[in-house]
């Protein structure tokens, strides 16, 4: 005993059924593409949310969080530019992310403001300093070849007989 499908007797599928093959809906049509509708939530607001929450996570380190805060701000602005266009709908998840990434970016900031703070004040100094206090604070022949070569004009005039660092 065999067993025949609708297919093979040249019968018709039942009514609101779908072949694997047949592209065209239950009611005939071919559903909606891409372009017509837009789609829920968005890659770059996915993306933006978790590279969000690692900057939030990694802000501790400074670097890491304003980094990956600072990635995690653009792509929620490019996901919420999608959903002003249409292209995309749901603005909760791309004004998450913009949130957290920002966060992530203020702290991040805090905590590396001390390295920030002592690298310009370090700049400054290093400008203001004359050959002396150069000379007295560099600790071995490199650090006093340095001095001699960031004062070299004060250097020239006060040892004209010596050779050039």
């Amino acid at each position: 005993m065999t067993s025949t499908s609708a297919s093979d007797s040249g019968g018709s599928s039942p009514v609101g059924s779908q072949s694997p093959i047949d592209p065209q809906g239950p009611d005939g049509g071919a559903g909606p593409t891409p372009d017509e509708s837009p789609s829920g939530a968005t890659g770059a607001a996915t993306f933006a949310l978790v590279v969000a929450v690692m900057g939030l996570v990694s802000s501790w380190t400074g670097w890491g969080g304003v980094a990956l805060g600072l990635v995690a701000v653009v792509a929620a602005l490019v996901a919420l530019m999608r959903v002003r266009s249409g292209r995309a709908v749901g603005r909760a998840k791309p004004v998450a992310a913009l949130v957290v990434g920002l966060v992530a970016v203020a702290i991040g900031t805090a905590v590396e403001w001390p390295t920030i703070e002592s690298a310009v004040t370090y700049l400054h100094a290093s400008q203001a300093r004359t050959l002396d206090e150069c000379m007295r604070q560099a600790i071995n022949e490199k650090e006093q070849h340095v001095c001699k070569s960031q004062h070299l004009d004060e250097y020239r005039a006060r040892f004209p007989g010596r050779l050039d660092p």
